[in-house]
């Protein structure tokens, strides 16, 4: 640390080397305020190491200093070649004639006592300075300060050196005389002392020593205990001989216990054990009892209140000389969570499994939906509403619709399902599932709609509103098996801050309420709380897999709303389902979307689908709407169709998964190539699919198969007759 002075002659630099940080503190600011310019060191060597830097004009040292001492320090400077010639004041507190003949020999310049006037102090430092370079003339000396006397050292050191010595050897006769007198009186004291001293230090050691063991035992207990109770790990003892057993109060509380329970023995423990584990858990001590494996095992236990837990036990047989077990101690560890984590694992490997079945055939299927869709739709198109083979039709489109919802299931079951928000009515898709839930539901549960608005629409994928439905109908079902009654009314209403106050959830606004409700079984709290937990369900092995209600709450939270449930054992179940409300634009669109046929155009489009069916239906679906259609069975064809008809084409109407090149690679390169012209996508793979090309991040058009007509006519509309820039291509 070096602090510049505001003084007259900022020249003089005076390095200080002092470890107390008080004294060193005290003594800058008195340098600082006399106008030097000051450096502090807090040890010898590190005074060394500045000294040899900054070549001080002084020296300021205390003597008694960690890693290397003042005399040290003085000795250093004065054999170094460069440093002999800078003055060294050595400061201390000791007043041992021997310092000052320590300092002397290393060739200190002055030797203070502390504590020292300040005044004194500063006359003695432009003494020296004043007499730096002009020390040793004859007839002067240089003056020194010791014990309150000063005197002065001439040139002649070894002079004052020998006086010194020769007053310290009469003073150390005299006492060695008086020493000497004084031997023979306390030397049988000494012997006394000397037998009560090692007889006290001996008792000292042994109670240090106690007290040492009893602080090790102390500690080794407290991380015993710390690790055990941050492992969640019980203790037991079981003394084979007297048959006992001794539990800690972890141990209790694994067996459902009150802590402090003694058992009774090992058969009360054994009354304990789980039926299904019972004889493997026996087989096993009895096996570690004998010698031949150790005791090792999972295990289940029933707590009095019926509760089931799982643990990790392990245990160390204990043997006499002879090898007869004695006793055994072991630690237990509740794996509950774990276990259900590891059945959580198999369910989501389960499912995975088919979800990827899912997803595999969906494209297949979906295709072939497209086609049921867009044939039947042109019948159905160029039928009168009098013609007896309507109704044939229109049942053939009502099964493709349940069919494209099973797909739709299964896809969302499996996290695969593109979310597809969209105007529509709420009661329209309740009206349209009802025949559907009724079949779920059987003939001896009574179906109740209730509609307390006429239209109520929400932003919504349609699909997944019936998937919510469905799952409600499966529960309820399940929960009347004697029969009863289940009901679904629709209304709306306005979220309030006093509302989100009172339950504790949801954002002021105006929603739709969707309130399913059955007259079945009902819930105690316990299970209420679990019930959109994934995996868990109160249904026998086989009977449901726990996924339909968190399905629902998922699906629920996807549409930015709200799900709560009131249910008491033998009242039933009540589940209130808020969306939010669609507004302004979305109403608009909602309005459009029951025309039927949108108008047709005259343009040019490019059409690449690599299964034949499809493609030949939009060629006939296009065609018969006025439009000229170019088709291309995979990506290079379509690249190579549009260079032939470069100038007339005005929309390309892509499947994106092709053989040979994908849609967004042929399009693409047509970007590339410098040609503006408008794109819309088709797929029939599930959503992780689609998300690898990047086509849901960048907004290009996409229509998910199954494709109706009418959607596809109505999107190809939009987009020819949208205006303004191109949308940024895909990368």
């Amino acid at each position: 640390m070096t602090r510049e002075s505001t003084g007259t002659d900022p020249a003089v630099h005076i390095l200080i080397v002092e470890d107390s940080a008080t004294q060193a503190e005290m003594l800058e600011e008195l340098l600082l305020r006399n106008g030097y310019a000051v450096t502090v060191a807090r040890n010898g060597r590190e005074g060394l190491a500045k000294a040899a830097e900054l070549m001080p004009d002084l020296v300021l040292s205390d003597i008694v200093m960690p890693e290397m001492t003042g005399f040290e320090l003085c000795r250093h400077i004065k054999n170094h070649p460069q440093l002999s010639s800078i003055p060294v004041m050595l400061l201390t507190s000791l007043n041992d004639p021997k310092d000052v003949i320590r300092g002397l020999e290393c060739r200190a310049d002055n030797f203070l006592n502390k504590p020292y006037d300040d005044d004194y102090l500063l006359v003695r430092i432009k003494q020296i300075l004043s007499d730096r370079g002009l020390r040793e003339q004859p007839g002067q000396g240089i003056p020194v300060r010791f014990a309150d006397q000063e005197f002065r050292i001439d040139a002649d050191r070894r002079q004052i050196l020998s006086l010194l010595l020769s007053t310290y050897e009469t003073a150390v006769r005299k006492n060695i005389e008086l020493v000497a007198t004084q031997r023979s009186l306390n030397e049988l004291n000494e012997q006394l002392e000397e037998r009560v001293a090692t007889r006290t230090a001996s008792l000292v050691k042994e109670v240090e020593e106690r007290r040492r063991a009893e602080e090790t035992l102390s500690e080794v207990t407290r991380r015993l205990q710390l690790a055990t109770a941050s492992a969640h790990l019980g203790i037991w003892e079981w003394d084979i001989k007297k048959d006992r057993l001794m539990l800690d109060d972890r141990m209790c509380q694994l067996y459902g216990l009150p802590a402090g329970t003694v058992p009774a023995g090992v058969a009360e423990w054994e009354g304990r054990l789980h039926p299904e584990d019972r004889d493997q858990v026996l087989a096993a001590l009895q096996a570690a009892l004998r010698g031949e494996r150790e005791y090792a095992l999972d295990y289940r236990v029933l707590h009095p209140d019926g509760a089931e837990r799982y643990l990790r036990v392990n245990g160390l047989v204990i043997r006499d000389a002879g090898g007869e077990a004695l006793r055994m101690i072991g630690l237990s560890q509740d794996i509950s969570e774990q276990k259900a984590l590891e059945e959580q694992l198999r369910q989501a490997q389960k499912m995975e499994a088919i979800g990827q079945f899912a997803g595999g055939i969906a494209h297949d299927f979906n295709n072939i939906l497209t086609a049921i869709f867009g044939f039947a739709s042109m019948v159905q198109l160029k039928m009168a509403e009098t013609d007896p083979l309507r109704f044939n039709i229109d049942q053939v489109l009502a099964a493709a619709e349940r069919a494209a919802g099973l797909t739709q299931s299964l896809l969302t079951f499996s996290r695969k399902q593109v979310l597809m928000l969209r105007p529509v009515d709420l009661n329209e898709i309740i009206d349209k599932v009802d025949k559907f839930i009724g079949r779920i539901i059987g003939e001896d549960i009574k179906l109740q709609l209730v509609h307390k608005a006429d239209r109520i629409v929400v932003n919504a994928d349609s699909g997944q509103i019936e998937q919510i439905l469905l799952n409600l109908a499966t529960n309820a079902r399940d929960a009347m098996a004697h029969g009863g009654t289940f009901s679904i009314m629709t209304d709306t209403v306005d979220i309030d801050p006093e509302y989100i106050d009172f339950y504790g959830y949801g954002a002021p606004g105006a929603y739709a309420r969707m309130v399913v409700s059955d007259s079945g079984s009902g819930m105690d709290s316990a299970t209420k709380k679990r019930i959109f937990d994934p995996f868990f369900t109160t249904k026998e092995v086989g009977k449901g897999t726990g996924l339909g209600l968190s399905i629902v709450y998922g699906i629920v939270k996807q549409h930015k709303g709200f799900i709560n449930v009131y249910s008491e054992p033998g009242r039933g179940t009540t589940f209130n389902i808020y969306l939010p409300l669609a507004q302004g634009e979305q109403l608009a669109r909602a309005s459009q979307a029951g025309t039927e046929y949108p108008s047709g155009g005259s343009e040019t489009i490019l059409l690449a689908e690599d299964d034949a069916v499809v493609r030949e239906l939009s060629r006939t679906v296009l065609s018969e709407f006025g439009y000229t259609v170019i088709e291309a069975a995979n990506g290079e064809e379509a690249l190579q169709k549009f260079q032939e008809h470069r100038d007339q084409i005005r929309l390309l109407l892509f499947d994106i998964v092709m053989p040979k090149k994908s849609g967004k690679e042929a399009y693409q390169e047509i970007r590339d190539s410098g040609a503006e012209v408008k794109v819309i996508f088709l797929s029939g793979y599930p959503a992780d699919m689609i998300g690898n090309t990047g086509l849901l991040e960048d907004g290009s058009p996409l229509i998910m198969k199954p494709v109706h007509p009418q959607e596809l006519l109505r999107t190809i509309r939009s987009e020819l007759d949208r205006t303004g820039p191109d949308r940024e291509r895909p990368r």
